[in-house]
């Protein structure tokens, strides 16, 4: 019998996260979801960054790559999202040294709609699959065979609650999950999802906050701003033009910041969340940067110590349960 490593996967419109269970030891990776086809590319490949060669052609993913390059669409049923699971399982694989002919087990998200309907999850399990054939690869100049099949299909906002089931069972949690493009919601009886708690707002992802500060800029200053200026922005929380900073862009982006999640409690109010009696639990990376106001509406909620990881933590525990 072969060897196995376990592989989760959380391929967000932000970031790619990754974790591997191989031999008793957990591995990490992750990258901007930025891809951009290349050709004949010559250039050092940075830290953080990859060179893929895939069905003949050539891509370039993550750090590298401009922000523009994002994928804005909802669905994941798309190449960026394939080459960049594809990607990750072959970093982890190299940090955990897993031989070439090890069986894979690998858990990837959906969005909640998708995963809701039967259909769209069969669809996404047989493109990541390759539809059972083997799947050819080079990265970084290094060649890989994958084979992938049976494949565990998970959603997006579960948070840590399967993989610290003791401390969820016989609770009631709210589960918001802020990712990079949408905001997904789940409640929680003990560890059961409650599927008409299970909804996703397109409005609520970092993407939809950076281009809000974006069009602030514009309409305050007469500047037009990059993708790549509003990550810049955001993680500096000020705006700088010809090496001048404008001391008044400091509090409209926290004002908007506050704005946006307001916006994230609304949208699930207005779906029949009442925030009552629940637990309430943030996960994903966007919940690092609204961390300051999430505490002032929700002073008593649960702020993941590595919230970009929450997902997959999860991922990882229900591979454990199911191929034990």
């Amino acid at each position: 019998m072969k060897e196995q490593i376990l592989i989760a996967v959380d391929c967000g419109k932000g970031n790619t996260k990754a974790l591997a269970k191989w031999k008793g030891r957990t591995y990490t990776t992750t990258f901007p979801t930025r891809m951009q086809q290349v050709k004949r590319f010559g250039v050092e490949i940075q830290p953080n960054s990859y060179l893929v060669e895939y069905n003949g052609d050539e891509f370039l993913l993550g750090e590298m790559v401009s922000e523009s390059y994002s994928d804005f669409n909802l669905t994941k049923n798309s190449l960026i999202h394939k080459v960049a699971i594809y990607t990750a399982i072959t970093r982890l694989l190299q940090k955990a040294n897993a031989p070439s002919n090890v069986d894979i087990r690998l858990a990837v998200n959906v969005p909640i709609s998708a995963y809701k309907d039967k259909i769209q999850k069969e669809n996404f399990k047989s493109m990541i699959e390759n539809e059972n054939r083997t799947i050819h690869l080079i990265v970084n100049g290094k060649a890989f065979s994958l084979d992938l099949s049976d494949i565990t299909i998970a959603f997006e906002g579960m948070g840590e609650v399967y993989a610290k089931p003791e401390k969820y069972r016989k609770g009631y949690t709210t589960v918001i999950d802020v990712g990079g493009l949408n905001c997904t919601y789940c409640q929680f009886k003990g560890v059961q999802p409650m599927v008409n708690t299970m909804i996703s707002s397109d409005l609520g992802g970092v993407k939809i906050l950076l281009g809000k500060i974006g069009k602030s800029i514009n309409e305050r200053y007469g500047l037009s701003v990059s993708s790549d200026d509003l990550e810049y922005v955001l993680r500096s929380g000020y705006f700088a033009s010809n090496g001048e900073i404008f001391e008044d862009s400091k509090v409209f982006i926290e004002e908007i910041k506050y704005d946006h999640l307001q916006q994230i409690v609304q949208f699930a109010k207005s779906r029949g969340y009442t925030f009552n009696m629940s637990d309430i639990h943030f996960v994903g990376g966007g919940s690092n940067t609204l961390r300051r106001y999430i505490k002032q509406l929700f002073p008593h909620a649960l702020i993941s110590d590595n919230p970009l990881y929450s997902n997959c933590l999860s991922f990882l525990k229900i591979l454990e349960v199911k191929y034990a």
